[in-house]
């Protein structure tokens, strides 16, 4: 999982960008490109969707991402794909990015279903120094902390002082491959790789300029350097998969979790809108599976798809007959043979304060102040027919009433089910001045 990745920012969309490995393996002749692949606004909520199955609106978590010191996570009442494929006796592997919450010992991966945990566990940190700089209103100043941890089982949190200057594309693919190779052979194993690239700060080792020459803006071209150094990284785990003779019996997902911000030099063109918003732009992003051994028939997948579906999707790929789990449905057999034994119809985007959205079939009804700009959005309804106008430059909603009728109702009773917002105020309880520099776990609910 590539994080804040632009729908436009991979090298068959925009020629001034370099990604040879990942355009290898999306028009792969054994991989599936799904063209219609929809994930939520932001990094939290699409995490916990594709963790627990269900839409953030129904968890708690569609309000914005986890901060450093927030003393939040994702309830535990709802359990993680990790847990389940746990159950199913597999090897469960999270390398990178968390941002499920991390204040509680209960919060943490390896207490979710991981057997093994390296990474950091708020929303953004250094891409060298792996620190990472939090605003704190009560203080009036900037909190500074290292945020890199491993995490052996049981929630035992480790920070790791020790990788200062290793740039974290690079680190996380080796560890990866480290764990990998002290993986118990007799077990299938459940990899999440979730990199930090290409989420700000703006940081690459100055060996990938050369990559992106042809790249005018200089936001965009240390974003282009960024995005190659993960497209070399993936590179090189495909060729540690195949030395290791576990390439063909694997299936490996592409996706990111939102969209990208133009502000640091990822683009959405042609889609409107960007990351925090749920136009198009924010939330339809590149994602395709590659399988030597299952998927039968490569080429695109038109038909929808909603990160909710990963869960029933996933446990599908072990083996279990299942049809559905919490929000999302199994689409294994139409990414494996094209012949889908399932469909997609709707999906919900969000469903928050600031703006809510819902897809059914060609159309989207978006209501609210979904750019959080215009305060006179608050109640406007807008209409799209996303089949004929992809970019939404064309409400169509005065023109069918009826329609529109009917997907507000069904926001309506959608809301019915809504959990309430799980985010809360920072806390100094959390300040890593208290934990020997680090943004460290155990510290919230009495917790110390």
């Amino acid at each position: 999982m590539a994080d804040d990745l632009g729908f436009n920012d991979l090298d068959w969309k925009d020629s001034t960008l370099h990604t040879p490995n990942l355009r290898n393996l999306a028009f792969h002749k054994n991989t599936a490109l799904m063209t219609n692949s929809y994930v939520n606004q932001l990094c939290t909520p699409t995490r916990s969707a594709f963790m627990t199955g269900y839409y953030p609106f129904r968890v708690g978590t569609q309000a914005g991402v986890f901060l450093h010191m927030e003393p939040a996570g994702v309830p535990t009442m709802f359990p993680f794909l990790s847990e389940n494929m746990r159950q199913l006796d597999y090897s469960t592997y999270l390398v990178g990015k968390w941002h499920l919450g991390y204040c509680k010992k209960e919060f943490l991966p390896t207490n979710r279903g991981f057997d093994y945990f390296y990474g950091f566990y708020g929303p953004q940190t250094g891409y060298f120094n792996h620190s990472a700089d939090q605003y704190h209103r009560e203080l009036k100043r900037v909190v500074k902390g290292l945020d890199l941890f491993e995490e052996v089982g049981n929630g035992k949190s480790v920070p790791d002082f020790s990788q200062n200057g290793v740039y974290s594309t690079d680190l996380f693919t080796d560890v990866a491959m480290s764990v990998l190779d002290n993986h118990n052979s007799t077990k299938p194993f459940f990899m999440f790789l979730s990199y930090q690239a290409v989420h700000p700060p703006l940081q690459v080792p100055r060996s990938y300029d050369k990559y992106c020459t042809r790249v005018k803006n200089r936001y965009r071209r240390i974003y282009c350097g960024m995005l190659t150094a993960m497209d070399f990284a993936i590179g090189r785990l495909v060729e540690y998969l195949k030395a290791a003779n576990l390439y063909e019996n694997t299936v490996i997902v592409f996706t990111s979790d939102n969209g990208g911000t133009s502000n640091f030099g990822a683009s959405n063109a042609p889609l409107r809108g960007e990351k925090d918003t749920i136009w198009e732009g924010g939330t339809k992003t590149t994602t395709f599976v590659h399988s030597p051994m299952y998927v039968e028939e490569g080429g695109n997948r038109e038909m929808m798809f909603h990160v909710v579906d990963w869960h029933a999707t996933i446990l599908s790929i072990t083996g279990l007959e299942v049809d559905s789990y919490g929000d999302g449905i199994n689409q294994w057999e139409y990414i494996r043979t094209n012949r889908p034994k399932f469909r997609r119809f709707q999906f919900v985007y969000n469903i928050a304060d600031h703006g809510s959205a819902i897809r059914d079939g060609d159309y989207k009804l978006i209501v609210g102040n979904v750019d959080r700009k215009m305060s006179k959005d608050k109640n406007r309804t807008r209409l799209f027919r996303i089949s004929t106008d992809p970019t939404e430059s064309k409400d169509i909603s005065r023109n069918n009433p009826k329609i529109v009728r009917r997907l507000l109702s069904k926001l309506d009773q959608l809301k019915k089910f809504l959990h309430k917002n799980v985010r809360k105020p920072l806390s100094l309880s959390g300040s890593p001045e208290r934990f020997n520099g680090s943004y460290s776990s155990f510290w919230c609910d009495g917790q110390a």
